[in-house]
């Protein structure tokens, strides 16, 4: 049996004096952001309240208590939570807040008195069009944990305003909403000014506060077969890195030698080896046991030593295939790391295919998500200056970096002395690049002990690497160029 979600509680004047905030906000503002912030609450007053612990920490509203102190006003509208939460649903609940000022749906409710806070029944909440589903989740997840934290603003003719989806979760879950009611002739003006850009997000805090489990759960079935009858024996994921980039070349030339770095589950490789005899390796350093979470050490060594193996006996490889790899990295250390890596397992000859996250079709999806009520969207995303999403999957931190086509030029040039960005879709940029570069002895010892000897919960590592960097360190210093 569900237990019932602890009991928030509602300050219509709390003190701003009494108000501590949290350790870690992700959220920065610009000066003229700031400005703007607070021209929209001497305009229309708080109508969003803050979110606080049940120990009185700020966990969201940060730059609207800062503007309030600036403008004088001592006292917020606020929630608190019914029992203490655990820093990673603070974060959570700062990202929704910032982010809940969607129109997606379209609702309706019984308003109450204007220019007034004021409880709605669920059951006079009407959806006429539910959109948003990602959101929808998301806040469902954490009103059914922590209680109805959240909040909506109607106008006097009974549409929600704003947090249109809090609605819908509140329809479906059959809880009251606290509403602010607005004069339907302020509404728009009021959407414009509470929907506007504030700040930017900045992750470079998080790991001290809430770490970021490298590449862990990073692992897409790349052959994955779709599960309906109606498309059995369809596959119904294919890495374009592969299929536009690694298997043509592979086709023309079948006898060269491939490893596929950071294979996830290997799927390519398995096929390929197993159906056509290609002579491709893999590896994936955080590979796991199908359907656990717990990493295959046993597995990740037998990689090591088959490419320890080859190496030895054949010298480096003619392709590497780098999938979906830098996008995972989660910090520029290890981008680093990631491709000096990939650098010193290519021939002087040898051809390096790379995959990684569009961040155009990302930025088209923020725009749209910012700007109309039609788009369905299909996830939540929070992007911070350097193009990094901070995303909560399985119980992990997960950062997704994102490039454009001439961001993952000049990323590229660093490591390869021709680089050719060669295609894009919706989700991914492709990029083959020659000529491995030269790098620093210092460069190629630290990467590849990072690389190929990762950390494990209980910061354990395996240590079994050893041979291999010592291999490849010394193919590098002989490499010479094409």
């Amino acid at each position: 049996m569900r237990t019932a979600a602890p009991q928030t509680t509602f300050y219509e004047a709390y003190p701003l004096a009494d108000l501590q905030p949290a350790d870690y906000n992700p959220r920065l503002l610009s000066e003229e952001a700031f400005e703007r912030l607070k021209v929209s609450i001497g305009r229309h007053g708080i109508v969003k309240p803050v979110i606080l612990n049940a120990d009185g920490t700020l966990v969201a509203g940060h730059q609207r208590t800062k503007a309030m102190k600036a403008l004088g006003i001592t006292h917020t509208p606020a929630v608190m939570l019914g029992t203490k939460v655990r820093l990673t649903d603070e974060i959570q609940f700062n990202l929704l807040h910032n982010r809940v000022e969607t129109e997606a749906s379209i609702v309706y409710a019984e308003p109450g008195p204007v220019g007034a806070w004021s409880w709605i029944p669920w059951e006079t909440i009407n959806v006429a069009h539910s959109r948003n589903k990602p959101f929808q989740q998301a806040i469902s997840y954490m009103t059914g944990g922590h209680g109805a934290w959240g909040s909506v603003v109607i106008d006097d003719q009974g549409r929600i305003a704003l947090n249109a989806e809090y609605a819908v979760v509140a329809a479906a879950n059959h809880f009251d909403i606290l509403a602010w009611t607005c004069p339907s002739l302020d509404a728009a003006q009021l959407v414009a000014d509470l929907t506007g850009e504030y700040g930017v997000y900045d992750w470079s805090g998080l790991e001290d506060q809430a770490p970021v489990y490298n590449q862990h759960i990073v692992q897409p079935k790349r052959l994955r077969q779709y599960s309906s009858l109606k498309k059995a024996g369809k596959l119904a994921y294919k890495s374009e890195t592969w299929e536009k980039l690694a298997l043509p070349r592979l086709r023309k030339q079948p006898d060269m030698r491939v490893v596929d770095f950071g294979a996830g589950h290997g799927d390519y490789a398995k096929k390929l080896r197993a159906e056509d005899g290609y002579l491709i390796d893999d590896y994936e350093p955080y590979r796991t046991t199908p359907g656990k979470y717990a990493v295959d050490i046993k597995s990740v060594v037998g990689m090591i030593r088959t490419i320890e193996k080859r190496v030895a006996e054949h010298g480096l490889y003619d392709m590497v295939v780098l999938d979906s790899v830098i996008n995972a990295t989660t910090s520029l250390d290890y981008q680093h790391w990631v491709l000096t890596t990939v650098n010193a397992l290519c021939r002087a000859d040898g051809t390096v295919c790379i995959g990684t996250r569009n961040l155009l079709a990302e930025l088209n999806f923020e725009k749209k998500q910012h700007s109309t009520s039609r788009h369905d969207s299909t996830r939540l995303s929070f992007l911070d200056k350097e193009n990094v999403d901070m995303r909560f999957m399985q119980g992990k931190w997960m950062r997704i970096r994102y490039h454009t086509p001439e961001s993952l030029q000049e990323l590229l040039e660093a490591y390869f002395g021709e680089v050719k960005v060669v295609g894009r879709s919706n989700a991914t940029l492709r990029a083959t690049c020659k000529r491995p570069l030269r790098l620093s002895d210092l460069d190629y010892e630290r990467a590849l002990d990072e690389e190929f000897n990762m950390p494990y919960p209980n910061e354990f590592r395996h240590g079994r690497h050893k041979q291999l960097v010592e291999n490849l360190v010394k193919l590098v210093k002989e490499r010479g160029t094409p």
